[in-house]
């Protein structure tokens, strides 16, 4: 194994050991010393890796959202191409990649918020990867909507906004809620904004 390699497992290590303490303690008590004792590496490894805790917390992010991203996708994929169905895939994708490991939840939903101004920028681009995801689903079912002058973006940034600050309190409310109930409302944003949009879709085509 060349060295190189050694380098990028003992990273990939890091980052595993990273989000297990960040996920159990929280980003603001975690120390160095806890990541490379649980990824029982020196803290000689961990700075040839990461600068500062804050970049490997930024790290543990977006291994967490890429994840999250490609089971989304998975999904989107192999679900019936139909809006409401899916909104509703997707969705159910989100909610039980967040409850089903809290450790995830907990990096990507509440100590990203405060885990230092560098995170600003990841987390915008992260809201942006999803929000051109729903917005190109939009964009092929409803193409006709920027002649009501609707931005599909700027819509599917209002859902993703939405969606996040939902799930956000269920987090933090340990989710006590069934799934199936957030699910149901949050569900309820989405078809009305496919009800609506399929409406001026319509009418637009027939004025064409």
């Amino acid at each position: 194994m060349d060295p190189q390699e050694r380098q990028r497992q003992r990273q990939a290590r890091l980052i595993e050991a990273g989000l297990a303490v960040f996920g159990d303690q929280g980003y603001h008590h975690s120390t160095v010393r806890d990541v490379c004792g649980r990824a029982q590496l020196t803290s000689r490894y961990f700075y040839e890796s990461f600068d500062s805790m804050e970049a490997l917390f930024r790290a543990v992010y977006i291994s967490v959202n890429r994840e999250l991203m490609q089971a989304t996708v998975l999904t989107l994929a192999q679900c019936e191409p139909q809006p409401e169905k899916l909104a509703e895939a997707a969705l159910r994708t989100f909610l039980t990649f967040v409850r089903d490991d809290p450790r995830r939840a907990r990096v990507a939903l509440i100590d990203a918020l405060n885990a230092g101004e560098g995170m600003a920028s990841v987390t915008d681009q992260t809201t942006q990867d999803f929000a051109h995801l729903i917005a190109g689903f939009m964009q092929q079912m409803f193409p006709r909507l920027a002649q009501h002058k609707l931005d599909h973006l700027m819509m599917a940034s209002g859902l993703v906004g939405a969606c996040t600050r939902v799930t956000t309190q269920w987090v933090v409310d340990k989710c006590r809620t069934p799934l199936e109930d957030v699910l149901r409302n949050v569900l309820m944003l989405f078809h009305a904004t496919i009800a609506h949009a399929r409406t001026l879709d319509q009418a637009a085509a027939k004025q064409d």
